[in-house]
C-alpha cells in the first residue's frame, strides 16, 4: 500500500463536501485517456498521434510526468488530502481503477474512485511532517518519508496494520511466557 498525498484547490464548500463523493479528481486533466493503455511504447504512441507536430523532448516530458503516476497508484493505495481551511488531512482508499470522462467545458478529466476513512489528521499535530500536506500547488506526491507514512497509516482502521491487531496478543504471550520461566527459575 502505497501513500500519496494530493493537494487541490478547494474552496469552504468543497471542503465540506469532499467526503460525499465516491471519486477524487487527479491532477491529469491536460493528458488524454490512458485508462486503456497497459504499456509505455502503447502510450507514447498515443501521444505522438495526438501531438504529431511535437518534438521527441515534449513527447518524452508529457509521458515521464503522467505514466509514472498513471502506472504506480494501485487499489488499496491511501490518498491523504489536505484541507487547509478546516486544518485537517482526509484520508481516502483507492477501490478501483482510474476513470476518465470528457467535463462539461470539453476538458479530459482524470478521476480515482475511492472509499473515505472517518478519522481525519489535525494540520496542527503533523509538526514536522506539516511541509507535506501544506503546498500551495496542485498535483500528487508519494509520500516517501517512513514517519509520515506510519503517522497517517495510523490514523486507518486496524485492518490496513495487519500487526495491530495481533501485536498485542503476541505482547500477552510473551509477557506470560516470561512469568512462566521466572516461576520455573524460582522452584
Amino acid at each position: 500500500m502505497t501513500v500519496w498525498v494530493l493537494h487541490q484547490k478547494m474552496t469552504k464548500d468543497d471542503e465540506a463536501a469532499i467526503a460525499q463523493q465516491t471519486t477524487l479528481g487527479l491532477p491529469f486533466n491536460d493528458f488524454p485517456d490512458f485508462t486503456s493503455v497497459k504499456t509505455q511504447g502503447e502510450y507514447r504512441r498515443l501521444l505522438m498521434t495526438l501531438h504529431p507536430d511535437a518534438p521527441p523532448e515534449r513527447i518524452s516530458r508529457l509521458l515521464e510526468r503522467s505514466w509514472k503516476l498513471h502506472s504506480a497508484i494501485h487499489v488499496e493505495d491511501i490518498i491523504a488530502v489536505p484541507l487547509p481551511l478546516a486544518g485537517e488531512v482526509i484520508l481516502a482508499e483507492v477501490t478501483g481503477p482510474p476513470e476518465y470522462h470528457v467535463g462539461d467545458t470539453g476538458a479530459d478529466v482524470h478521476r480515482m474512485p475511492v472509499k473515505w476513512h472517518e478519522k481525519r489528521l489535525s494540520l496542527q499535530k503533523l509538526r514536522k511532517h506539516k511541509a507535506l500536506f501544506s503546498g500551495a500547488d496542485t498535483g500528487i506526491f508519494e509520500v516517501t518519508n517512513a514517519e509520515a507514512r506510519t503517522l497517517i497509516r495510523d490514523r486507518l482502521p486496524h485492518k490496513y496494520n495487519r500487526f495491530a491487531g495481533w501485536k498485542w496478543i503476541l505482547v500477552v504471550f510473551f509477557a506470560i511466557g516470561l512469568i512462566m520461566r521466572f516461576i520455573h527459575l524460582t522452584k
